[in-house]
């Protein structure tokens, strides 16, 4: 192998005014806008970013830009994996993914200001200090740049960070997987046509790369569409389900209650046969008083669907020992505007998020309310918790996915499906504490008619 005249100046010139001080802020940046607290890990990130430079760079002069480009990427991996081995690996991708989202702002950068200095190789041949003039300035602003979103805490991916770590599906794996694989061929490709334009007499491989990116789009596109729809068909089989396990719910209560009947009857023939009309006359308006709180969904609301849901919780929140209210506004509501299986889910979510949380206090005070109304054409859809309280931080992250799932598998998860869906309607879901009634949650949404559905309305 030969190396070019001055290879060793050249590459310590390359690795100590260019790519270490590039590594340690692209890293800094990355742990940041993360939100992964980067001052826990500031030597370390300095001992990555010499590996990094000084392994990369001391092939930079003597291997083809392409293979320079791959092994780069490669390194990067394994450097972070042995600099940080405590993170897991979709962290460390994403790390590695907005490094090389900032080197690429950075060589787009440096290709802008080549053409007024004589072009690429009239820079990186160049005295020192003239390439200290050069690389120094965009990295200084960009170091300036991360330090105020440090002290400002501004963790612009955080949530991004969030959803990565708790994707468990293999299409969102796969298509995470090769959003990366293209950023790195978009790399490779914006490599090959600006920064090391001396190369351009091997087209093929451009040629190759360009290719492969047009195809990777494409299939990437394919695979989002197929994403989405198959989104949709398991949030209709999620909702049938849950509207499925209500169902049930509802006929073992109703079978219950059934055995509960013949107990009752049997209480009430005792006591008319002992003559205690007083005590068979009390006993027998509470369970009068039952009998009617458990029909009252089916004879007072016009929605059949409704009246289940209605019907199903209310038995859920008997055997909870959960006091349920409701109050349907039937003389003015009408659905025009919601589906029956959005309004189960969103409904359904909402009052099992709260039952979970209602269960957490003492009987006494296990209070939940569930109001719909239509004001000013638009419905309102209220659930409150009469029992708790939220401060203002907790108000902030309750929509946040990710939360660790509590035992009947309800999760916070799910109000952020219930955002989800009432933003499809153009519709907003909001949440209120006060000491007066509680935790409500407010859903909010145009009561007109939307385009053409396919799926039956109320």
């Amino acid at each position: 192998m030969t190396f070019p005249p001055d290879y060793i100046s050249n590459t310590l010139q390359l690795i100590f005014i260019m790519s270490i001080p590039q590594y340690i802020v692209s890293m800094w940046f990355s742990f940041v806008i993360l939100g992964l607290f980067p001052e826990r890990f500031g030597k370390r990130i300095i001992i990555y970013s010499i590996l990094q430079a000084v392994y990369v760079d001391l092939f930079f002069f003597i291997v083809p830009n392409w293979i320079h480009v791959l092994n780069a990427i490669f390194s990067m991996f394994v450097f972070v994996s042995l600099v940080f081995p405590e993170l897991k690996t979709k962290i460390k991708i994403l790390i590695i993914l907005f490094m090389i989202m900032l080197l690429y702002i950075f060589e787009i950068i440096y290709a802008f200001i080549y053409q007024y200095f004589g072009g690429y190789e009239a820079v990186l041949y160049n005295i020192p200090v003239f390439k200290m003039l050069f690389f120094w300035p965009p990295i200084g602003i960009m170091a300036l740049i991360t330090g105020f979103m440090q002290w400002k805490k501004i963790y612009a991916a955080k949530k991004i960070r969030q959803f990565i770590i708790h994707i468990k599906s293999v299409p969102h794996l796969t298509l995470f997987i090769l959003v990366i694989f293209q950023v790195s061929l978009l790399f490779a490709f914006f490599s090959r046509i600006f920064i090391r334009p001396h190369d351009l007499h091997t087209t093929l491989t451009t040629q190759i790369v360009f290719i492969i990116s047009i195809a990777l789009f494409i299939y990437m596109t394919i695979k989002i569409i197929q994403i989405i729809t198959q989104a949709r068909l398991e949030g209709v089989h999620q909702s049938q389900e849950a509207y499925l396990g209500d169902l049930n719910k509802m006929f073992a209560s109703i079978r219950g209650q059934r055995h509960d009947f013949a107990n009752h009857v049997q209480v009430m023939y005792s006591m008319l046969a002992l003559k205690k009309h007083d005590q068979l006359r009390t006993y027998t308006e509470e369970v009068v008083n039952e009998i009617e709180s458990m029909n009252v969904a089916v004879v007072e609301l016009p929605s059949p669907a409704l009246a289940a849901l209605i019907q199903a919780k209310s038995a859920i929140a008997l055997e909870k020992r959960i006091r349920f209210d409701y109050l349907i506004h039937t003389t003015s509501l009408t659905f025009s505007s919601v589906t029956s299986i959005d309004l189960v889910r969103m409904i359904g979510n909402l009052v099992d998020y709260v039952f979970n949380e209602a269960v957490m206090l003492p009987p006494a005070e296990r209070e939940v309310q569930l109001e719909m109304y239509l004001h000013s054409g638009e419905l309102y859809i209220t659930v409150t918790n009469r029992g708790s309280q939220l401060t203002r931080d907790q108000i902030d992250q309750i929509f946040q996915p990710g939360e660790t799932a509590k035992a009947d598998g309800h999760t916070r998860l799910d109000l952020a499906n219930v955002r989800e869906r009432a933003a499809r309607y153009n519709g907003q879901v909001t949440v209120d504490s006060d000491l007066e009634r509680g935790v409500t949650f407010t859903i909010k949404m145009p009561n007109t008619k939307p385009g053409k559905k396919s799926m039956q309305k109320i």
